[in-house]
Order: structure tokens, then sequence, then C-alpha cells
């Protein structure tokens, strides 16, 4: 009886290995022709990977023409061309999973073969003058989630790298916090979209008598997480160490397209001014992550249209960054001092949601 149970689960894992491979071909094969076009490269497709809340999926699909749909399980694509530039989209459900987003980025990029990735989304401030409709350019990103703490509450950067002993001391290993570093030419495609697309942020977004231009931090450090920090005093001891400038779950993005060598950038739009805590999740919050996620949106069309104008763009995309560091010492720290019109501005007006 044992043994038939077991000869009965070897043939079912067979089986089921059969029916993926066999799904998995039939899904290439029907992709051939559709990879045949595009940037002039082997990877022909620009890569975009929408968070699924707030729901925007129809913005990007809305400018795509030859459209077609993928599923894989509850995993969807759509296929399409943006200014003649051929583009898959994707939205891994729910929100912030690190597992289903690295699932889906890893589909995405194995089945379709991007030549980029761009991640545009949300994020909750972490600085006291990044505020709502602000966007960061994820020049490096830093999973903040990833630590331990001693017995006194203090974190201690990076799982199992620096252990922490029972006097306190740390065990071999290295205790910094572990980046990933965005492709430089992504980077600065992004900012120069961005200030095209944000140039103003109205009043009732602020939630504050006037608006304001955004602040485009271009070198931002993403903050990824599981965990959503709404103590603002655990956000101060976290960015002293990790030095984000915001909050958002798109580590495993950044961590599946290095593995795979293919670059990426994050892009976020502030929906949230995370120091001003408690978080209320109410219909203003509601109102800034949808025009958040639409400015960001708005963002990567721009890039992929900026693309489309200049044939020279389409060439220069190779893999640098991932767990190399590409900019100068003391990039990333210097860029998270704001600009004296936006100091100003919150010195008048203050941050609130």
């Amino acid at each position: 009886m044992i043994m038939n149970h077991i000869r009965l689960h070897f043939y079912m894992i067979i089986f089921s290995g059969m029916f993926i491979f066999s799904s998995c071909s039939t899904a290439d094969t029907e992709l051939l022709a559709v990879k045949d076009s595009g940037l002039g490269t082997s990877r022909s497709f620009v890569g975009i990977i929408l968070p699924s809340s707030p729901n925007t999926y129809a913005q990007i699909t809305a400018k795509m023409s030859n459209k077609k749909n993928y599923k894989e399980g509850f995993f969807k694509f759509t296929t399409g061309d943006i200014y003649g530039i051929p583009v898959v989209l994707s939205s891994p459900p729910p929100v912030g999973s690190f597992s289903l987003t690295a699932i889906d980025a890893y589909l995405m990029e194995k089945t379709f073969d991007p030549a980029f990735v761009i991640d545009p989304g949300t994020a909750g401030s972490h600085l006291p003058d990044l505020s709502m409709g602000d966007v960061v350019i994820g020049a490096r990103v830093v999973n903040f989630s990833n630590y331990m703490t001693k017995r006194d509450g203090k974190i201690v950067p990076g799982q199992f790298s620096a252990l922490v002993t029972d006097d306190e001391g740390y065990k071999q290993g290295n205790p910094n916090p572990e980046y990933i570093y965005a492709a430089p030419e992504l980077v600065k495609l992004a900012a120069v979209a961005a200030t095209k697309v944000a140039r103003f942020t109205p009043a009732n977004i602020l939630s504050a008598p006037v608006g304001r231009r955004p602040w485009i931090l271009t070198y931002g450090t993403q903050g990824s997480g599981d965990a959503w920090l709404r103590n603002i005093k655990q956000i101060q001891e976290s960015t002293k160490i990790f030095h984000e400038a915001d909050e958002a779950g798109n580590y495993p993005i950044a961590l599946v397209s290095t593995m795979n060598k293919i670059p990426f950038i994050e892009i976020h739009t502030i929906s949230d001014a995370a120091m001003n805590v408690p978080t209320v999740i109410n219909q203003y919050f509601h109102q800034c992550s949808e025009y958040a996620q639409k400015r960001s949106n708005l963002i990567a069309l721009k890039m992929i249209e900026m693309i489309s104008l200049d044939k020279d763009e389409r060439a220069k995309y190779n893999f640098k960054g991932g767990f190399s560091d590409p900019w100068p010492k003391g990039k990333f720290i210097k860029a998270m001092k704001p600009p004296v019109y936006v100091s100003n501005w919150t010195k008048k007006y203050g941050v609130a949601r």
C-alpha cells in the first residue's frame, strides 16, 4: 500500500512537470513572432510592472496598439506597442507581497525577455520635506526590513550577515546594508522624463493652501520591505542606517532583474507622508495614491516616448549597476537634502496628509 502511494505520487510529479514544460513551450512559440521586432536587439520589449493597487492598468493599455493578453495562473501580462516600441505590462497580486512580486518579475523577464524593466509606483515618504506628488527616482534600492535587533532594539542590518551574540557583539559577517543599483542611463532618462511630466502638484494633493513644483529626487534610495513602518521613531532609526528616502515594495523587482542581468529603474511618486503618523486610510489617502500612481505611469510613458523619438536611445541600455555601485561616494546622502524652494515651502505650510 505504501509503495503504491509513493508510485502514484511519483507519477503525479512527472505528469505535472510535463504539463508545465508543455505550457511554457507553447507560450514561447506564440511569442516568437512578436519578439522578432523591437529595439534592434535580442531583447524586444520594455517591461512595466505596476502595483495592483491603485489599479491603473488601463492607463497603460489605453496607449497600446496590437494588444495581446497572456495568463499564467493568476499572473497576467499584456503585450503591445506604445509609440512604436514593444512593451509588456504586468501587475502582480496582491498588494505588498515580496514573493508574488518576485515571481511576477521572474515570469515576465524569462518569458518576454525585456531590454529593461520600469517599475512605476507609489511610496510613503521617510524624509520630512518629501511630500505628496514628489518623485523619487530609485537609483538604488535597499530592503530596510532585512535586519536583526539587539536586546535594546538597535537595528543590525543584514539578515544573518552580522549575527548578534548574547554579549551583543558581532560574529563574522558584513553588517552593512546591501544596496542594488539601477542602470545609470535609465536613471538619467527617468529624471528627464519626470521633469517633463511632473511640473506642478496642486494644493488639494499637498493638503495646503497652495501647490508647488514637485521635488524630483533623482538619486534616491528606495526603501523596500514587507513591513509598513508607521512609527516616527522607528522610521528615523531606519533612515539613519539604510538612508532610504521612502518606502515601497519594489526590492524583489530590483533583485530578480539584477540576477537576470536586466537593467531596471524604480520611479515612485510620494502618496503618503509617513513622517506624519498614524497613517489614516481614508478618502484623501486613496486620492493621493491614485494621483501618485498616475504620475509615475505618465513618467514611464514619457520615457518610452523619448526612446521612440531618439534612435540612439534604443541601443545603450547595457546592464550596469546591480550589486556594484556605479556612482561617486556620497551621491545618495547628498541627494537627500531638499531643494531650497521645497524647504521654504515646507517651513511655511508644513507637510500634512
